[in-house]
This record gives C-alpha cells, sequence and structure tokens, in this order.
C-alpha cells in the first residue's frame, strides 16, 4: 500500500505465479500443531495422499508427529478440509473482539457514539457461523498470529463505515466488510522467518509476502458461501488506482469499488500501527498523509475517511514540546538534506531511460517517481532553505514554532517512505529480469548502484 506497510505491504509485485500449493503442507499445518497444544485440533476425514495413500485417519491429534507424517507429501485435498478445531471463534466472539477494538480505541469509541452504534455490528457478524472454514482461519489467526488479527478486525471496522458512510446497500456493506475479515488469511501460509525478519528484507523476500493476495484469493475461491465480490475485493486490496499496486498493476478503471474501500481501509490501518502508534500520534494525523496519497485511492473514500476522523474531534498530539525544537528541527533538516540526495537520484535513474520503452513495469515505477515529485516538490521541503521557511511560516500563520516543525516532520516521514517504496520496487524490477530491454536494465542496476547507498 501507498500509506503504510500491512504486512504493507505496498509494493509492486512481479509477474511471478506464487508457487503455493492449497495440497501441500506448508506452515498452516506447523500453525495447526502449536494450536493443538491448548485447543485440540483433529483429523476429521481420513487424511489421504494423491496417489491413495492413507496418511493419518480420522480421529487423529494433529500435533508435531502427526503433521511430520504429511510433510513432503502431496494431499488429495486441503489440509484445512480435513480437520476440526474443538474451539471455534464464533459470530458471538468476533462480535466481542470487535467491540473491545472499539471499547479500547478513542477513535472507534467516538465515532460509534456519534453514528455507527454498537448494535448495527451484530448483524454482519452473524453470518460467520455459516463459514466453518473462515471460522478455523480466524481462529488460527488470532492465536498464532494476534497481532495481525487485532489489525484485521481494525480493518473491517473502518471498511464497514466507510461503505455505510457511502451510503452502499447493506448487503454490499456487509460483503465490504467480509472482505476485510478475510483479506489476509493468505499470511497464515507465508514463511515465518520472513515475516519476522529483523535485518534488510531481499527482493525475493517482498515477493513472498506480497503472494498473500494471490494465495488469499485462492483460498476464498473455494470457500462454499463467498462471493464474487468478496473474492475480487480481497485480490485487489493492494492494487492502486494509479496503477502503481500489486499484483496486477491495475488503474482505477479496471478496479472494483469495494476492492478500492477495502484498500484504503488497510492502508490507513497500516499507517498507525506500523507507522504512528508507536510514537504516541493519533488517528487524526492520517488525514495529512492520506491528502499526500490522493492519487492511488478512490477520492470519495478519502474525502470520506478525512470527515469520519475529523467528525470524532479528536485532538492532534505534539509531536515535540518546546524544549526540545531546536535540537528537533535539527535533525529534521539534516534529514532533509539527505532526502533531497536521495530523491535526486532516484529522478535521475528512471528519467534517463525515457518513456517510450513500452514496459508496463517500468511505467509504474516512473508513475510513483513521478508522483513523489508532484506531492513534495512544492512543498517546504524543497524549499531553499528549509529553516528561513519554517520561521516564516510559522510568522504568518501566528502559531508555535513546535506546530509548523510537527506538520513538516509528518511530511517528511512521509516523503521517506515514498523514496523507500520506489527504491523497493526499483530492487524487485531490477532483480526480476523481466526487463523488456537488457539496455535499460543494464542502466537502472548502474542508477540503482548509487541509490542503495541512500536507502535507510
Amino acid at each position: 500500500m501507498v500509506l503504510g506497510m500491512s504486512h504493507e505491504k505496498s509494493l509492486m509485485m512481479g509477474s511471478k505465479e506464487s508457487v503455493w500449493n492449497p495440497l501441500q503442507v506448508g506452515v498452516y499445518a506447523d500453525y495447526l500443531a502449536l494450536l493443538s497444544r491448548t485447543n485440540p485440533v483433529v483429523v476429521a476425514d481420513d487424511i489421504f495422499a494423491l496417489d491413495g495413500e492413507l496418511l493419518l485417519p480420522q480421529s487423529t491429534l494433529l500435533d508435531q508427529k502427526s503433521i511430520s507424517l504429511l510433510k513432503n507429501k502431496m494431499l488429495a485435498r486441503p489440509l484445512a478440509n480435513s480437520i476440526h478445531i474443538q474451539q471455534l471463534i464464533s459470530a458471538e466472539d468476533l462480535l466481542q473482539h470487535l467491540l473491545d477494538i472499539i471499547r479500547s480505541t478513542e477513535y472507534f469509541q467516538s465515532l460509534a457514539e456519534r453514528k455507527h452504534p454498537l448494535s448495527s455490528l451484530e448483524p454482519v457478524c452473524a453470518l460467520l457461523s455459516s463459514l466453518p472454514l473462515v471460522q478455523q482461519f480466524l481462529t488460527v489467526m488470532a492465536a498464532q498470529m494476534n497481532d495481525l488479527y487485532q489489525r484485521t478486525l481494525s480493518v473491517s471496522l473502518w471498511s464497514l463505515y466507510i461503505a455505510q458512510e457511502m451510503r452502499l446497500p447493506a448487503q454490499e456493506a456487509r460483503e465490504i466488510f467480509w472482505a476485510a475479515i478475510t483479506h489476509d488469511i493468505g499470511m497464515l501460509h507465508l514463511d515465518p522467518q520472513i515475516l519476522n525478519k529483523t535485518d534488510e528484507l531481499t527482493a525475493d523476500d517482498w515477493l513472498h509476502i506480497q503472494s498473500h493476495v494471490d494465495i488469499s484469493s485462492k483460498i476464498l475461491s473455494d470457500v462454499p458461501g463467498l462471493s464474487s465480490v468478496i473474492v475480487i475485493a480481497v485480490s485487489e486490496h493492494h492494487e492502486r488506482c494509479d496503477g502503481t499496486g500489486y499484483p496486477l498493476a491495475k488503474v482505477e478503471s479496471e478496479l472494483s469499488i469495494p476492492g478500492q474501500i477495502l484498500a484504503v481501509a488497510d492502508a490507513i490501518v497500516g499507517i498507525y500501527f506500523h507507522r504512528f502508534k508507536a510514537q504516541g500520534r493519533r488517528w487524526r494525523e492520517v488525514i495529512p498523509v492520506l491528502e499526500m496519497n490522493r492519487a492511488a485511492y478512490l477520492y470519495r473514500s478519502c474525502d470520506i475517511v478525512a470527515a469520519m476522523i475529523l467528525r470524532s474531534e479528536l485532538p492532534l498530539a505534539n509531536v515535540v514540546d518546546g524544549s526540545g525544537v531546536p535540537e528537533f528541527a535539527e535533525r529534521m533538516l539534516q534529514q532533509n538534506v539527505h532526502l533531497q540526495n536521495w530523491f535526486a537520484h532516484l529522478r535521475d535513474c528512471l528519467t534517463s531511460v525515457g518513456y517510450t520503452h513500452g514496459d508496463r513495469k517500468l511505467h509504474a515505477l516512473q508513475n510513483v517517481m513521478l508522483h513523489v515529485a508532484t506531492t513534495f516538490k512544492g512543498s517546504m521541503l524543497f524549499k531553499d532553505d528549509l529553516r528561513e521557511s519554517l520561521e516564516s511560516m510559522a510568522g504568518e500563520q501566528g502559531v508555535e514554532m513546535n506546530k509548523v516543525i510537527a506538520d513538516a516532520s509528518l511530511l517528511q516521514q512521509e516523503m521517506a517512505f515514498h523514496l523507500q517504496r520506489l527504491s523497493r520496487m526499483m530492487q524487485m524490477y531490477i532483480s526480476s529480469g523481466e526487463g523488456k530491454d537488457p539496455k535499460i536494465t543494464r542502466r537502472l542496476q548502474e542508477g540503482f548502484a548509487k541509490i542503495s547507498g541512500l536507502i535507510n
């Protein structure tokens, strides 16, 4: 996503097909074995290999030992379709989890009090009782990837509220909610060593993480009771209106409304959880970041999100207090020089290859570069003397210097995020070996060698 990584999250995916196969036993089986220690998971129907060999009979407890008998085997049917978890998340549990998120989150609590009553969630959650596979996936996610589960609940609330604010029919709003609840189940099939990596991710790591979209879509397409609207929305939740998303780099005319509502909901939750919450910042500060990224999202949904946040009447938090302003400003000014240098190298590298190459993926990279240039070129960050501009702005607006510096800092953080994103996209494009013109690829490789030392 443009706004923030969910698991991201937001880089252009290469054209490589996901190698995930629902008939192979992988990470999900390990999660089931871990869950079984506290919430028994048993074989509901005999598990056979594709060649007819009986691997595990009915009623076998799934643990590491029994799972080992399935490894390196191709199953006759997906493992998820052959097991039973003793205690599944129910519709009532899901409702309670959503209410817990609302009551523990100042923003959601304010929104519920003003326009979105808690009682409206009950009929939406009721569908879970008829979706045993979804119950299973949510139960495993809540137990083994609880941070992801909590973010998923927030994305689901945002998606439902945006749909309701847009006055979409109740059925469509429910479908958008369920697309949000299920959009990241593909994460349950990704290598946890990559997901939990603390050092820099490689291009192949990013491609692996991005494959969760394809995996989620494939799983959901085989879940009885889920409409095609839900599956399409999930497949599009990392696509962007300006063509800079993944996996297919679709543009606005090719995207569904539910998919784009889910996209913006997933993005703003990503921003808050990954970039704002740890800094003690509030939901209201998402608005200026959203404004910087309007080209990537459905304009109507951006307006609605901003209106919803403002309606909550939550105040902005102070990023820096008066006594710390000089030191904070000095660090920001130094960082600005670094960002300007980084941007110049990216711009020169991507414009040097021209625009008549006919390579859609390379055009997407150039579109991101133009978006960064358009968004930030006219801002205070590109003034010849940023220090003087900040002081002048404070005088003109009659506000304290710390408020002006806080706004500039937010803008600068967003610029750094976009430069990181574009640099990673370039790295992925180059390493994919799918460039149409070898000369252009070599030129990009040479340019990226200079840029790689600037990435932070």
